[in-house]
């Protein structure tokens, strides 16, 4: 079993659309690929107040979580992060 993939999808200025293309190609890859759990970096808002993204993938993740039997946690490193554990 290969560690957690990390894959940052708000960053690079994302719409939500690109952002959830790449949370789906990297749940699909952890999950092809053996991961432990794919951590997603969906920032917090904090640099324009709204956290577009995080809003949306939050619930997307948990989503995801249901469907791939994984189960979605907090990063207590990164606020702007959650783990879907594989």
């Amino acid at each position: 079993m290969r560690g957690v993939l990390e894959v940052d999808v708000a960053h690079a200025g994302e719409t939500w659309e690109q952002a959830r293309e790449k949370i789906l190609r990297a749940v699909d890859r952890g999950v092809t690929n053996g991961h432990r759990g794919v951590k997603i970096i969906h920032g917090y808002g904090a640099s324009n107040g709204r956290g577009v993204i995080r809003t949306q993938a939050v619930p997307f993740l948990r989503a995801l979580a249901g469907k791939t039997g994984g189960r979605l946690a907090t990063d207590p490193g990164n606020p702007g992060a959650h783990i879907l554990w594989l």
